[in-house]
């Protein structure tokens, strides 16, 4: 009875289509069978449903002697799966090196990639298959063919921080600044992952420090985001713009370390001399009020003691860190900042106080600290001629009331 392929709808004689045992037999490496089954005259190129060959099963599998037989059946070396994928993908895949010099030896095609735009040499860079690497390089390999989004072999090789593929791609000639369509290069991704190896080896081939993707972020504005330390000292040492600013929001590698809290990251950027006074061009905030503003009180003692301005102005209203830390109600910051001399009076652009605004907003503790500071308790805002007590008598904050009245305001 025929047998109907039901890929092609061709109708074939029984013994033209193996069953399973001959795809077992190649995986599994039953030399004997398979060759049995060959000498049967089984279809060296049948497939199974999802479109694999009896090729790709040995190669897959690591069977080298089978891999050799079947190609001397005749098998074709370049047939693809449903998914694109071909005897030398599987081959790099599983680190089958024998298997691979084979495969390439006979003429597969090297670059034949899966339907993403997967070649042999990107996943073998990916697996960190380094022999697989070497092989498919010195076999002539695209070094630079990437997927659909623009990844290239060695933006995979950073990704996942598999060093000697990312140099034998590195010295071969690899593209070190390669982007994907959102504009990120291997030196990026190596950052954001914190693979220092690779944040090194890149940098020592000169890749691009400053390189920006699309949203306008570095490589030291991610190492600084991700508290990723060694990286962002590696950056840092190689001579990557401390000050460049991101393009979405005007945050600096400073800046966004201080968002985040990283401390240590603060400190190298501070040693490295990044500027601490410049502020943020989308707000006019600097460093020092956001670190108040976030309530980070250890990234306020580390800017103080680095020589920030205590008592710098945000340009759109002229708050200063104390006054902001008293109105988020940030009592350690307000005590740091009276502590190292801030000025407890300056206003904001309508008058408001730093005392006003704690009052205002019921922080009573930041109003404790304020009045046994020295602050002014009377003084006015200049629209309406408010005081710290009347607007604490306004919102009906009793404790604040108590606490002023007791200090004698009027």
């Amino acid at each position: 009875m025929p047998v109907v392929n039901q890929n092609t709808s061709e109708s074939l004689p029984d013994t033209f289509f193996p069953d399973q045992s001959f795809y077992d037999a190649c995986y599994d490496g039953d030399l004997d069978q398979v060759e049995k089954s060959l000498a049967e005259g089984v279809n060296v190129n049948a497939v199974t449903h999802d479109d694999f060959t009896a090729l790709m099963m040995a190669s897959d599998g690591g069977q080298k002697a089978i891999v050799e037989s079947l190609i001397k059946a005749g098998a074709n070396l370049n047939a693809t799966s449903t998914g694109g994928a071909t005897a030398m993908l599987f081959a790099a895949q599983e680190n089958n090196i024998d298997c691979l010099e084979l495969l390439i030896n006979a003429g597969a095609n090297l670059n034949a990639a899966f339907s993403n735009g997967a070649t042999p040499l990107l996943i073998a860079a990916k697996k960190g298959n380094t022999g697989c690497v070497k092989l498919l390089i010195n076999a002539g390999a695209c070094l630079n063919a990437a997927l659909s989004d623009g990844a290239t072999p060695l933006f995979f090789a950073a990704q996942e921080n598999n060093t000697d593929c990312l140099k034998l791609l590195i010295n071969t000639g690899a593209d070190v600044n390669a982007r994907t369509e959102n504009g990120i290069t291997p030196l990026f991704i190596a950052a954001l992952k914190g693979n220092t190896d690779s944040v090194k080896a890149l940098t020592e081939a000169n890749a691009d420090l400053n390189a920006k993707t699309k949203n306008g972020t570095t490589a030291l504005l991610i190492a600084a985001l991700k508290n990723n330390i060694e990286s962002l000292k590696i950056l840092i040492e190689a001579g990557a713009n401390l000050n460049v600013a991101r393009t979405s929001d005007s945050s600096t590698p400073l800046f966004i370390a201080i968002q985040e809290n990283n401390t240590d990251c603060l400190k190298l950027l501070i040693n490295a001399g990044v500027d601490l006074n410049t502020p943020r061009a989308k707000d006019g905030a600097t460093p020092l009020l956001i670190a108040v503003w976030k309530g980070n009180a250890d990234c306020v003692e580390i800017l103080i003691n680095g020589g920030a301005d205590l008592n710098a102005v945000r340009a759109k209203d002229s708050v200063t860190p104390l006054f902001i830390a008293a109105w988020k109600g940030h009592t350690d910051c307000v005590e740091t900042l009276i502590h190292v001399g801030a000025d407890l009076n300056a206003a904001a652009s309508d008058g408001t106080t730093p005392l006003y605004i704690a009052a205002k907003e019921n922080n009573i503790d930041c109003v404790n600290l304020l009045i046994n500071a020295g602050a002014d308790l009377n003084a006015t805002r200049i629209t309406d001629g408010a005081t710290p007590l009347s607007i604490a008598t306004a919102m009906g904050n009793t404790d604040c009331m108590e606490a002023l009245i007791k200090a004698g305001a009027k």
